[in-house]
């Protein structure tokens, strides 16, 4: 009997073949694919979660639009309120229940985008803030621009030069003195046009009138406060503005009417450290000059002096 030896290893058929490596190259490729899969579904991922969590989450929807605000902006009465509220929403076209909280296809909560049309729409607004509350809350925090001079019938001006209307801002009209000035010489330009709602006024001519009215309104005569500035009042009462600055005041409690006439540009600083060093003194004693009945010129348009003649 023939005996059985068994097969050597390198023999056995039944053994599977071994596999080929991959190259450095394709094993490089093939992770490069396999991270962007990943990358790609994390990414995939986040932004369904953001549409889930934000845009599209029902709960993140405008329902409340609650304001803020100075003068006009902060009524009392619930009634006016809601008008001033339901004005806002239609100029952002915000749809209580239908408006999302956060930018989506309509964006209509773009909060620098609202403030920016806030502004443009209603520039008795000088400053907006507007905030959201989660989940379904928007504030406005609103402070509206302080007419300082009438400029004619329609419209107020504010310490920047900006053309306010008068029925947006309440009628302030009695207290305030009167800006009389051509569109053109209020611009510095040749544009004699109407004036406009919402313009800004930069001739120099204008900033020094408007100067003139917010240091005479806060007695800041001088560049140092003092026990005897705080007894001066100059009023304001009207300020006329053609090839130089004339201006109609009344000087602490005299009841005469004084014409102060001045040049067209002087900044702040000139009016603290010279205009003013020279105005006072002249009105003291135009004060204490009872004999010119209808009040007296004082021309200041001159450097280092002040013509002074008698009003006819």
């Amino acid at each position: 009997m023939t005996p059985v030896h068994p097969s050597s290893p390198d023999s056995d058929s039944s053994k599977n073949p071994p596999r080929p490596k991959l190259s450095k190259e394709a094993r490089f490729w093939l992770g490069l694919f396999l991270a962007i899969v990943v990358l790609a579904g994390a990414s995939f991922l986040a932004y369904y979660t953001y549409l889930a969590l934000f845009p599209k989450n029902p709960r993140l929807v405008v329902r409340s639009v609650r304001i803020r605000g100075t003068r006009n902006w902060n009524p009392d009465d619930p009634d006016k309120r809601q008008e001033r509220i339901n004005r806002i929403c239609a100029i952002l076209d915000i749809q209580p229940g239908k408006t999302q909280m956060f930018p989506g296809d309509n964006a209509n909560a773009d909060l620098p985008a609202m403030v920016a049309k806030l502004r443009h729409e209603l520039p008795e607004l000088e400053q907006v803030n507007i905030y959201r509350v989660l989940p379904d809350q928007l504030n406005f925090e609103l402070y509206e621009r302080i007419p300082v001079a009438n400029l004619d019938e329609k419209f107020y001006i504010d310490d920047s030069g900006v053309v306010l209307d008068k029925t947006a801002c309440g009628d302030v009209s009695a207290s305030l003195p009167n800006l009389l000035c051509k569109p053109s010489i209020a611009r510095g330009s040749d544009d004699s046009s109407a004036f406009k709602r919402g313009e800004t006024l930069s001739s120099s001519a204008v900033r020094t009138a408007l100067t003139f009215i917010r240091l005479a309104e806060k007695g800041e005569f001088t560049e140092k406060s003092s026990e005897s500035n705080s007894r001066i009042s100059i009023t304001i009462n009207y300020i006329y503005i053609t090839n130089h600055i004339q201006c109609g005041v009344f000087y602490n409690g005299d009841p005469r009417e004084f014409i102060v006439q001045l040049p067209l540009s002087i900044s702040e600083k000139q009016f603290r450290s010279d205009y003013f060093g020279r105005l006072i003194p002249a009105l003291e004693e135009a004060v204490r000059n009872k004999s010119a009945e209808k009040g007296q010129i004082l021309d200041l348009r001159y450097k280092e002096r002040v013509t002074v003649r008698e009003i006819n």
